[in-house]
């Protein structure tokens, strides 16, 4: 079974520092890089490859791309959104270095572009172009002789074709911008979206909850705005309590405080939190749970040449993975957790399951922490945790074996500092999917 250990930034020197003693200098003669591959060495844009290294007579050794800094010998995830080169420099105490390279080909990578000649935007669809709220529209795009593209507002940057998934609250036109040295090119398509579903036959549906400002002087006020659809009660917890479907409401809070919207209907409900700081407030707070947040997210796989959505809570016996609450459960600590959030890959070699979550607003002097493990019983297990800004690098991402026990990790948030992202956490099958039971303790975001 391979090893897939997923990328993240700030986590290297955390890997580094557990490899057992010191750095071999080897006098008078460069560092050997003994290997280092891709694997696999093609994905489709979104996917993950690993990069497996072993270098010998070193002092430092790095991997351009964002990567920096690693250990002699390691393997790290990466998800580029167009082909990539990955070059791995090892230098020793002389001076002397020796460099290889290796190669992720992501389907639909854009070709070298011809700089006299503008983008070419051969398609920009949404399929389908109308949805209810609450609902899904997949954008599909294919273009030629582009070095970016970007599709606004707010759904990221990709390679030249591929898709990604939308959920609009209203009607948006989307617009797809292809650069290159000669300039851009945009197209527009546009995801119509009707009215609420009827109270008996959907979910509640949170259009938007926000506060402005989200940071406030002690002694101050913020306002939190909302629209809800198809639900029959709304309450905003603390201290606000039953409002309207749709309106505002003036909080000053004395400390930093986490405000709750619930949304119920006969159906189910759906609820969302976010943060209001204080400035000089005491921490640590926890300004996003993604695992209390998980019905709120998208989840899906890839079965065959297809994206496709999975239900939350998921079904244990779902072959193309699932995500889902597992209550009172051991974990491979041997500790008894009272919920975890599971996210089981597809079962496929190198199978994965992801999950989006739309609007996250991330506070200044935030961290990403998380613990995770395998559930009691998976011997067989071996896992790739990852989570971060959806269509970047991971954050966090971590292997976890049954024998590996349960996991922490904390890595800082600074470059989202203010910002409000769409995150992406999944699970990756490490070869085989056998017992593949990957629990989510813990992921959060404090400051």
């Amino acid at each position: 079974m391979k090893k897939l250990i997923p990328l993240f930034l700030l986590a290297v020197m955390l890997t580094a520092g557990c490899m057992p003693g010191g750095p071999t200098i080897i006098s008078n003669q460069p560092p050997v890089i003994n290997s280092f591959d891709a694997s696999p060495l093609s994905i489709s844009s979104g996917g993950t490859s690993t990069l497996s290294w072993n270098v010998a007579g070193a002092t430092a050794v790095s991997i351009d791309q964002g990567i920096g800094n690693v250990a002699l010998t390691g393997s790290r995830a990466v998800m580029p959104s167009a082909t990539t080169v990955y070059t791995l420099t090892a230098t020793n105490a002389a001076g002397m270095s020796a460099t290889a390279t290796a190669q992720v080909i992501v389907s639909g990578a854009p070709s070298p572009p011809t700089p006299a000649v503008l983008p070419v935007v051969n398609s920009f669809t949404a399929s389908p172009p109308g949805i209810t709220a609450g609902s899904s529209a997949t954008l599909s795009w294919n273009v030629s002789n582009a070095t970016s593209v970007i599709i606004d507002p707010g759904v990221g940057t990709f390679a030249s074709s591929g898709n990604t998934i939308v959920l609009p609250a209203a009607t948006t036109t989307y617009i797809l911008t292809a650069a290159n040295a000669a300039g851009s090119t945009t197209a527009m398509t546009q995801v119509i979206v009707s009215g609420a579903p009827s109270p008996l036959g959907g979910l509640p549906v949170i259009d938007y909850f926000t506060a402005d400002p989200p940071v406030i002087s002690a002694g101050g006020s913020t306002t939190l705005s909302w629209s809800v659809s198809n639900a029959t009660s709304v309450t905003i917890d603390p201290g606000v309590g039953p409002v309207g479907l749709v309106g505002t409401a003036l909080v000053s809070p004395v400390t930093s405080t986490n405000y709750t919207l619930t949304a119920s209907n006969a159906a189910d409900w759906r609820s969302i939190t976010i943060p209001v700081l204080v400035s000089g407030s005491v921490g640590p707070h926890v300004a996003y749970d993604f695992v209390e947040m998980a019905p709120t997210a998208y989840w899906w796989t890839k079965v065959g040449a297809s994206m496709v959505a999975l239900p939350f809570p998921g079904a244990l016996g779902d072959n193309r993975g699932f995500a889902t609450y597992r209550y009172n459960v051991k974990l491979s600590d041997g500790n008894t957790y009272a919920r975890v959030l599971e996210t089981h890959p597809q079962w496929v070699d190198n199978g994965w399951i992801s999950g989006k979550y739309s609007g996250v607003y991330v506070p200044p002097g935030a961290k990403l922490r998380i613990k995770v493990g395998l559930i009691n019983g998976a011997n067989a297990g071996n896992v790739g945790f990852y989570i971060g800004k959806f269509g970047a690098v991971a954050t966090i991402s971590l292997d976890c074996a049954y024998a590996d026990g349960v996991k922490e990790m904390e890595a800082d948030l600074g470059a989202y500092a203010g910002q409000t992202i769409d995150f992406v956490l999944g699970a990756n099958a490490n070869g085989s999917s056998a017992q593949d039971w990957a629990a989510w303790a813990e992921a959060k975001i404090v400051y």
